[in-house]
């Protein structure tokens, strides 16, 4: 999926009219060992990041 059909669909219509899933919804924790974690609304991680560093723009 490209994201420009995304930004399209969402800016004007409903992503599901054209067949585009709907954003997943998702919490953004650090575990116990200094991890950044994203995980859904389970509290299931599905990506981490063992060592986080902060860039500037």
């Amino acid at each position: 999926m490209r994201a420009r059909e995304w930004v399209i669909a969402g800016a004007f219509r409903e992503p599901e009219e054209y067949d585009i899933p709907t954003l997943p919804a998702w919490h953004v924790r650090r575990s116990d060992c200094g991890r950044l974690v994203f995980a859904d609304e389970d509290g299931e991680p599905f990506i981490a990041a063992d060592r986080p560093v902060r860039v500037r723009r």
